[in-house]
């Protein structure tokens, strides 16, 4: 008795290393290949840059090189720091934040098809966006550019402030969250729809490509601000990552365990809104991140959000930043980001899902 239970043991501990060494090289490989896509990218355009010497250049730059102008050295810092670097820090940072939320927000609604625009926030966005850009109504008009941003970070969040207002008087469910997000998102629907009726075809057309999220006209100012917001909420999802993995469980299981499901599901929701909000208020709606990349994920290393949550987060920003490279290279810009990640993770989202009920027989 004593042999087999230390043989049981021991092949216990034989299986969390086995798994947690394939967490790790998971992990391990995907920042790798983000690192490889980031020098691919950076080195192919209009200037071809050797692809090797991208390190190199970037790290000369941090620490203040100077070259002279129209030198061929020169050229290269300034293309690729100034013009390609910009985007493809942009695209990593929005990929990284959808996806890092897209995970938080399943585990906390235990559902596979909660996103981080489950709320309603997107069309929030997009109704505060229309407004700036048809109407150039915008609350945000005294800062210049960035009224639009301004705008759709503002009617963005009044989603999550009527959540809040309704969770005062009804037990929100994650299923009753889900039914709120949806009605929300119809009513904000509707009144773009309403905006859109009275617009001339250039506003439409602006108002469009905005819904469907670009990364184009970026610049470094966009960028602190989603990166804090990055820093700061995937720290803070993260140190919490053991109340996700107790709420999948059940709500019974996380009661006995101390965790006041409903008190924590409507904090972290306020949270991934504000991350959702700032990326969608500079770079507009990207549909797909927050849904594809946790369920890549899942599906190799389990759903231990302790690994899951870092790994979304890497994985969001690996495939933003294929979809923007694609984007960029293949189409010249002529499609934005946002069509070809959905092009892109459509089959793949319906091919996993497939896959998924076929092994689990339709469970989470």
């Amino acid at each position: 008795m004593e042999y087999a239970e230390s043989d049981d043991g021991i092949r216990a501990v034989e299986e969390y290393n086995a798994s947690l060494a394939r967490k790790v090289l998971f992990i391990s490989g995907m920042l790798a290949a983000l690192t490889a896509v980031v020098c691919v990218s950076g080195s192919t355009g209009g200037r071809e840059i050797d692809v090797f010497s991208i390190p190199g250049i970037i790290w000369d730059h941090i620490t203040g090189a100077v070259y002279e102008f129209g030198t061929d050295e020169w050229w290269d810092d300034y293309v690729l720091c100034s013009v390609r670097l910009p985007r493809i820090a942009i695209a990593c940072i929005a990929g990284a934040t959808l996806a890092i939320c897209g995970a938080a927000v399943q585990s906390l609604m235990n559902n596979p098809l909660a996103s981080p625009y489950t709320l309603g926030i997107s069309s929030g966005a997009g109704f505060g966006a229309t407004l700036a850009i048809i109407m150039g109504f915008s609350v945000g008009s005294s800062i210049g550019l960035y009224g639009v941003t301004f705008n759709a970070f503002l009617f963005g969040m009044m989603p999550v402030a009527a959540v809040l207002m309704i969770s005062r008087t009804v037990r929100l469910t994650p299923v009753t969250l889900i039914l709120v997000g949806v009605a929300i998102s119809q009513f904000f629907g509707s009144l773009s729809t309403l905006v859109y009726i009275s617009a001339e075809e250039e506003s439409i057309q602006a108002a469009y490509l905005w819904e469907i999220g670009s990364v184009v006209n970026v610049t470094w100012d966009d960028f602190p601000f989603m990166a804090a917001m990055l820093l700061f909420g995937s720290a803070a999802l993260y140190t919490v990552s053991w109340k996700f993995n107790v709420l999948t469980l059940g709500e019974d299981s996380a009661k006995t365990m101390g965790v006041d499901a409903d008190r924590f599901r409507l904090l972290t929701m306020c949270l991934l809104a504000l991350m959702t909000m700032s990326v969608v208020s500079f770079v507009g709606i990207i549909g797909f991140v927050g849904l594809l990349a946790p369920h890549i994920v899942r599906s190799v290393i389990g759903s231990d959000n302790r690994y899951v949550l870092p790994a979304s987060l890497i994985g969001g920003a690996l495939l933003l930043l294929c979809a923007d490279s694609i984007a960029r290279l293949w189409t010249k810009d002529l499609l934005p980001v946002g069509t070809v990640i959905s092009l892109i993770g459509a089959p793949v989202f319906l091919y996993l899902i497939i896959r998924r009920n076929s092994q689990c027989k339709g469970s989470w």
